[in-house]
């Protein structure tokens, strides 16, 4: 790798990233309204009937608001790649995954309850979808194997993990180098909304999953706000933060240490 302090080479694309980190950290500020951390895990979903499971997750109205084609167009998937869906349930997003990737791609469809996922298989298996693996993680596990996925993902699921940082640690060993984790999940004001039944102690705010991840070694990439009811995130294993780019030591690059500076005051209206 080149030194930061004194390579110009692709500045201009590093900065422009830096623009939009900005301005990513300053949407996710404006519609929170809750800064509090989670304090406490739901009840597990696998202790619900399955059939009231099944019913949950594959709800007709589901696709009005949770809107699966436009995540993936957002994730970029194509043929050929790896993914895991990581807490896959009856397989909502898992199967439309296996069907983006293609026979020559695959799915790791990971779940910690075993009943959720011989459903999940029976019903990839009568729509023709054989790119599926099923994957019995444990709670602190996913069970993934190492450089193997393209994207990892997770839907309504994170909430449900105690431990974080510690599991994101496991996914981050289980992308390839250029590997990305996206997360999608429903803020702490999601339950005054109606939008889940979870109370707001037992919900994430986007800040916590993001300060987690970056924990874990994940950089923020990229937010969307089409998805009205959850914060959708990505992150990848990549580039430098601000405070790398900006090269501290003797000299510095004043220009980006000014950027990131502005990042941080941003920040610091969210946190």
């Amino acid at each position: 790798m080149t030194p930061l302090g004194s390579c110009r080479n692709g500045s201009l694309h590093r900065v422009r990233r830096m623009m939009l980190l900005a301005a990513a950290l300053f949407s996710l500020a404006l519609p929170c309204a809750s800064f509090a951390q989670q304090q406490a895990l739901p009840k597990p979903t696998g202790k619900r009937p399955l059939s009231w499971r099944i019913k949950t997750f594959e709800a007709p109205d589901r696709s009005k608001w949770q809107k699966p084609a436009e995540v993936i167009k957002a994730l970029g998937l194509k043929p050929g790649m790896t993914v895991a869906d990581i807490g896959a349930g009856s397989g909502y997003f898992t199967r439309r995954f296996a069907r983006a990737v293609g026979p020559s791609g695959k799915v790791y469809a990971v779940d910690i309850s075993k009943d959720i996922l011989d459903y999940l298989k029976k019903q990839s298996d009568k729509e023709g979808l054989h790119n599926i693996v099923t994957v019995l993680g444990k709670p602190d596990d996913p069970m993934l194997p190492a450089r193997a996925l393209d994207v990892a993902f997770f839907a309504a699921t994170t909430h449900h993990i105690g431990h974080r940082t510690s599991f994101f640690k496991k996914v981050y060993a289980a992308l390839k180098p250029n590997g990305q984790m996206a997360v999608i999940d429903f803020p702490p004001e999601a339950h005054a909304n109606g939008w889940c039944p979870h109370q707001p102690s037992e919900l994430i705010p986007s800040w916590e999953i993001i300060r987690e991840a970056e924990d874990a070694g994940f950089k923020l990439d990229r937010t969307y706000n089409f998805i009205p009811r959850q914060y959708f995130i990505v992150l990848d294993k990549g580039e430098a933060t601000w405070h790398e780019l900006a090269g501290f030591g003797e000299t510095y690059d004043s220009e980006r240490l000014a950027l990131g500076l502005e990042i941080e005051r941003l920040a610091a209206l969210r946190f």
